[in-house]
């Protein structure tokens, strides 16, 4: 039986995303397929970047200049001309950060050429007006992240000088605006401050690089004289990142309703036994649905989302006391057992084979 080719854009390379990574190895272990990147075949053999059989499109709607919208419709055309099939993944509805409008242009030729269109949660198809394409829209949830990350030795709580007998609440990855930074801050200093910090009160820890750098000194500001609350602006790197999920009590990630439909932390924390305190965005209402391993919440202004957060945060704080958490801890590992790239094996392969494309 002869390989079919998918070439991932924008690349399959594990240093730069492990979501297509993770896919690629388990189609490539299938013996079904030969898997390729976008920006590793227009770098090193330009001349084959046509010839692969399928296309897997990932982020493309989010081009941050005329330059780059012009190639990115031009490639897109010149796949429909060549009629090869076009597998998209949709990530999010707009971009976490402000795009210039021709990106919806972007969006409307990806939802018209795309032979199947692949959502990680339900509620995709009502946002983002997918009610027409359904015949060939597939959804399957995001994978695990087992073996993804080296095992670790690295000492927390020697890092960064924090107490052994308090509980870590992290948020670790990209620090971006749209990740809601300042209302993590205030939610957690609303309820540990001053008079209410004790040796067993838990330490917020946020790291991972700061994007803009601009965005630095808006965090900072909130956190003079600040108690309990570690700051470390830098990049984790991924031999670390094992040491820091197994350390933490539990991850929180506030993320913003304008832009998040899916969420990579989630599985990663679930990978490692861990739940996460998080909103209700689209991908969280299925896991909801599911099972009971993770703290939801709903907010209706920035306002509103300190007071919810807060409040869920001293529920996890108790939980975590009483030991209410393992049983979140525990649903957490089923939930990823069942919904591992390897339970979805069959899903995941039947967007690129011939009863679909």
């Amino acid at each position: 039986m002869s390989q079919k080719t998918i070439c991932f854009y924008p690349t399959n390379q594990k240093r730069t995303n492990h979501f297509l990574y993770n896919l690629s190895s388990l189609l490539e272990s299938t013996g079904m397929f030969k898997c390729v990147g976008y920006k590793e075949i227009k770098k090193e053999s330009p001349r084959q970047l046509f010839s692969a059989d399928v296309y897997h499109i990932n982020w493309f709607d989010q081009s941050k200049d005329i330059v780059s919208f012009v190639k990115r419709l031009y490639f897109l055309i010149a796949l429909k001309l060549k009629k090869k099939k076009i597998v998209w993944t949709v990530h999010n509805i707009t971009s976490h950060e402000k795009t210039p409008f021709y990106n919806k242009i972007l969006f409307r030729a990806l939802v018209r050429f795309s032979d199947k269109i692949h959502i990680m949660c339900k509620q995709t198809i009502e946002i983002a007006h997918l009610e027409k394409y359904a015949s060939k829209v597939l959804l399957i949830p995001h994978g695990d992240y087992y073996g993804s990350y080296p095992a670790s030795n690295f000492d927390i709580y020697k890092r960064y000088g924090v107490d052994r007998r308090k509980p870590i609440f992290l948020f670790s990855g990209a620090i971006q605006p749209y990740k809601n930074i300042e209302v993590l801050i205030k939610s957690f200093q609303k309820n540990w401050n001053g008079d209410c910090l004790d040796d067993s009160s838990p330490v917020l820890l946020i790291c991972g690089k700061v994007e803009p750098v601009s965005y630095k000194d808006s965090i900072q500001r909130l956190l003079v004289d600040a108690k309990d609350i570690v700051f470390d602006p830098q990049f984790v790197p991924d031999e670390n990142i094992s040491a820091y999920i197994k350390t933490a009590a539990v991850l929180i990630a506030p993320y913003s309703y304008r832009s998040s439909l899916n969420s990579g932390t989630i599985p990663l924390a679930f990978s490692y036994g861990k739940t996460i305190v998080c909103p209700d965005i689209p991908c969280v209402k299925d896991v909801v649905a599911e099972s009971d391993c993770l703290y939801s919440y709903h907010y209706e202004s920035e306002n509103d989302h300190v007071d919810v957060l807060s409040k869920m945060m001293l529920q996890v704080y108790s939980d975590y006391n009483s030991g209410k958490i393992l049983a979140k801890q525990h649903d957490a590992v089923s939930y990823m057992q069942q919904n591992s790239w390897k339970a979805h094996e069959k899903e995941w392969i039947s967007l690129y084979g011939e009863a679909s494309c």
